[in-house]
C-alpha cells in the first residue's frame, strides 16, 4: 500500500470518531440540511463558508485578444462600542478602496491596481505609495498554477492570508492582526495539484512599499486535502496545513503555524495555531508570541449565517499572566453575497494583565459594500 494510501486511510478513522462526537453535540439541536458549497455560485444564489468576492462585472473590449476590465469600489464601515467599567468608547472606522484590474491574452495576464483612500499615511516617507493595497501583474502558468510579481496580500497564516471582505467576523483573530495582516512587495508562485494547494513567495519585508530595502522574507502555506477525489462524502471539504514566515528587518523574525478547517453541508469548524520568534505584520515586534483561535459556524438559511470563536493569545511567551481571550459570537447576513452584507457580533475580552474587573464587551456592526 502506497505511503498516500496509508495516510488517508489513517486521517479517515481519525476524521469518523471526531465527526461522530461533533454531529452529537450539533446536528440534533441545528437540523443540518444539504445546502451547495461550489464557490463558483453566483452572489444571488446563496452563500457558502467561502463566498467568491469576485462576481462578474467586467468590460469586454474588442481586439486581438479579449480584454476584461473589473472596476473596484469597496466600502466596509464598522460601528464599534467598546463597553468598559469605566468609561465606554464608540467608534466607526472605515475603509474605501477603489482601482481595477484589467485581463488579457484570453486571460492568462492580467494586472491589478488598487488604492486604500482611508488609510491614514501620515508617517509614511512616500504617502502616494502608501495608499496602494494591490498592484500586481499575475500569469497563468496553466489552468492550474499561476505566478504574481508585486505587492499583494502575503500567507502569513490561515485567516492572516485572507482579504479583508471574505472574514467571517467585524475583526481577525488575534494572530491573524498580529502576525498576518501584511502586504508585501515580491514574487510568488500559487497553484493547486488538487488534493495539495500551495503559495510560496519571496519579498522584501519592508511594508506598504516604503524602504524597499530593509531586508528580505520568505512567506509560503501548503494544504493538504485528502478526501477531495472522494464523492460528495463527510470528508470532502476537509482540509490541513502549515505555514512559515521568515525574514530579516533590522533584526531576524519567523512566525509558523499549522490549521484545519472542515465544512459539511451547511457546518463549519475550523482551528489555527501559530507562534511568532518576533513578527513582522504592519511593522516589527521582537517578542515571542504565540495564539490559537477555533470557530464554529453554521448556515441558518441562504442568507442568514450564525458564528462562534474562541481565541486565546499569549502576548510574551516568557512572561506569565500575559493571555488575551477573547469570546465571540456574531451573524452575518448576506444580501447579495459579499457584495452586499451585514454582520453583528459580540466580543467577551477577558485580558490576564489588566486590573481587577477590567473585562470589556464590544458590540460590532459592519455594513459592507462592493461594487
Amino acid at each position: 500500500m502506497k505511503i498516500y494510501d496509508i495516510i488517508k486511510t489513517l486521517m479517515k478513522k481519525i476524521c469518523l470518531t471526531f465527526s461522530l462526537l461533533l454531529a452529537g453535540l450539533f446536528l440534533p439541536s441545528f437540523g443540518i440540511e444539504e445546502i451547495t458549497l461550489d464557490e463558483s455560485e453566483d452572489f444571488k444564489r446563496g452563500i457558502t463558508f467561502e463566498t467568491p468576492i469576485d462576481g462578474p462585472k467586467k468590460v469586454l473590449f474588442g481586439g486581438v485578444s479579449k480584454t476584461e476590465f473589473s472596476p473596484v469600489l469597496n466600502f466596509q464601515g464598522t460601528y464599534s462600542a467598546d463597553i468598559k467599567e469605566k468609561g465606554n468608547n464608540f467608534t466607526y472606522p472605515f475603509l474605501i478602496e477603489g482601482g481595477g484590474e484589467v485581463k488579457f491574452n484570453e486571460g492568462k495576464n492580467s494586472f491589478r491596481a488598487v488604492a486604500n483612500f482611508s488609510k491614514n499615511v501620515d508617517d509614511f516617507d512616500n504617502k502616494f505609495l502608501g495608499k496602494l493595497s494591490d498592484v500586481y501583474f499575475e500569469h497563468k502558468i496553466n489552468d492550474n498554477h499561476k505566478v504574481l510579481i508585486g505587492n499583494s496580500r502575503i500567507p502569513i497564516g490561515y485567516e492572516g492570508g485572507r482579504g479583508q471582505y471574505g472574514l467571517m467576523f467585524s475583526k481577525r483573530a488575534q494572530i491573524a492582526s498580529r502576525f498576518g495582516n501584511a502586504r508585501a512587495l515580491g514574487a510568488r508562485f500559487r497553484g493547486d495539484f488538487g488534493y495539495l494547494d500551495y503559495d510560496l513567495g519571496g519579498y522584501s519585508s519592508t511594508r506598504s512599499l516604503q524602504d524597499i530595502t530593509d531586508g528580505v522574507e520568505f512567506a509560503g502555506m501548503i494544504n493538504f486535502k485528502p478526501f477531495y477525489k472522494d464523492e460528495p462524502s463527510l470528508f470532502k471539504n476537509l482540509k490541513a496545513g502549515a505555514f512559515v514566515n521568515t525574514g530579516s528587518r533590522d533584526h531576524g523574525y519567523t512566525v509558523f503555524g499549522a490549521h484545519t478547517e472542515w465544512t459539511y453541508k451547511k457546518f463549519l469548524l475550523n482551528a489555527e495555531y501559530a507562534y511568532a520568534d518576533g513578527s513582522n505584520a504592519s511593522k516589527y515586534n521582537p517578542l515571542k508570541q504565540q495564539g490559537f483561535y477555533t470557530t464554529a459556524a453554521y448556515n441558518i438559511t441562504d442568507k442568514l449565517q450564525a458564528a462562534f470563536r474562541y481565541d486565546n493569545f499569549d502576548t510574551n511567551v516568557k512572561k506569565s499572566n500575559d493571555n488575551v481571550q477573547k469570546y465571540t459570537v456574531g451573524l452575518n447576513y448576506y444580501v447579495i453575497g459579499q457584495r452586499l452584507r451585514f454582520s453583528l457580533d459580540y466580543t467577551y475580552t477577558q485580558n490576564a494583565k489588566a486590573a481587577k474587573n477590567a473585562d470589556t464587551n464590544a458590540i460590532h456592526f459592519m455594513t459592507q459594500v462592493m461594487i
